[in-house]
C-alpha cells in the first residue's frame, strides 16, 4: 500500500511537472509578432506553474512582445521588465527598448540600445536605434547605425529601406538611390516604400522626370500605396 501509494503521488508530480514543461515550450515556440493571441494564452498558463528564472524570463518576454502587437503597451512594458529584472538578456533589453519607443519614451529607447549595443553589436539593435534616432530628428546619426546594420545584413528589407530614409533626409541623394536601387533588386515586386525613397532619391538629384515616371509605374503595382499617392499629388504639375 505504501509503495503504490508513493508512486501514484510521484507519477502525479511527474506529470504535473511535464504539463508545465509543454506550455512552456508551447510558449517559447509560438512566434509574438505573428501569434500573439496564441502566445499571451500559452504563456500565461506557463507562468502560472513554477519556472526557472531564465524560463519565466523568457516566457514573460514572450507575452511581452506578443501584448506590445495588441497595442498593450503597458502590459507589455510590465512583463519586459519583469524578464529583464530575471534575465537581462541583450534580446530581452532590445525588446524592452522597442516598448519604450511605442510608447513614445525615444530617448530612454535610445540610451537603451545604445547600453546593448555595447555588450552585443547586433544588426537589430542598430537599426532600431536607427528608426528611434530618426524620430528623434538625429538624422546623420541615424544614418551611421543604418550603416552599421547594413554591413551585418545587406539583405533585410528593413535595414535597406530606412537606410534609403536616412540618406535621403540628410540630402545623400546619390547614395540613397544607389541603396534603394540595390533593395529594389531584392524587394521591387513586394515593397513599395522602397520605390518611394527611389523616386525621392531621384527628385533630391534633380532627375525629376524621371522620378515622377518611376513613381507612376510603382503606382500601378501598388495603387494603394498612400506614400507613393501624396508623392505624385505633391509632384503633379512639374
Amino acid at each position: 500500500m505504501r509503495t503504490g501509494f508513493l508512486w501514484t503521488v510521484g507519477f502525479a508530480l511527474w506529470s504535473g511537472a511535464a504539463a508545465a514543461q509543454s506550455d512552456y515550450d508551447t510558449c517559447v515556440a509560438l512566434n509574438a509578432n505573428t501569434q500573439p493571441e496564441a502566445t499571451i494564452a500559452a504563456c500565461s498558463t506557463a507562468l502560472e506553474a513554477p519556472l526557472l528564472d531564465f524560463e519565466r524570463a523568457e516566457a514573460l518576454a514572450s507575452r511581452g512582445v506578443a501584448w506590445r502587437q495588441l497595442g498593450e503597451n503597458g502590459k507589455s512594458l510590465r512583463d519586459l521588465r519583469r524578464a529583464k529584472g530575471l534575465d537581462a538578456t541583450p534580446n530581452t533589453q532590445r525588446m524592452l527598448a522597442w516598448t519604450w519607443h511605442e510608447l513614445g519614451y525615444d530617448k530612454t529607447a535610445e540610451w537603451l540600445y545604445t547600453r546593448v549595443l555595447k555588450e552585443d553589436p547586433n544588426m537589430q539593435g542598430y537599426l532600431s536605434r536607427c528608426v528611434v534616432r530618426l524620430d528623434l530628428g538625429k538624422i546623420e546619426e541615424a544614418s551611421t547605425d543604418c550603416a552599421e546594420a547594413m554591413e551585418l545584413d545587406s539583405e533585410s528589407e528593413d535595414v535597406i529601406y530606412f537606410y534609403a530614409r536616412s540618406l535621403n533626409l540628410t540630402g545623400l541623394f546619390e547614395d540613397a538611390l544607389g541603396v534603394s536601387n540595390w533593395g529594389l533588386e531584392l524587394f521591387g515586386e513586394t515593397s513599395a516604400r522602397l520605390h518611394v525613397e527611389n523616386a525621392l532619391a531621384l527628385y533630391g538629384m534633380g532627375r525629376v522626370d524621371e522620378a515622377i515616371a518611376k513613381a507612376a509605374a510603382a503606382h500601378e503595382a501598388f495603387p494603394d500605396d498612400e506614400s507613393l499617392i501624396q508623392f505624385l499629388a505633391l509632384t503633379e504639375g512639374f
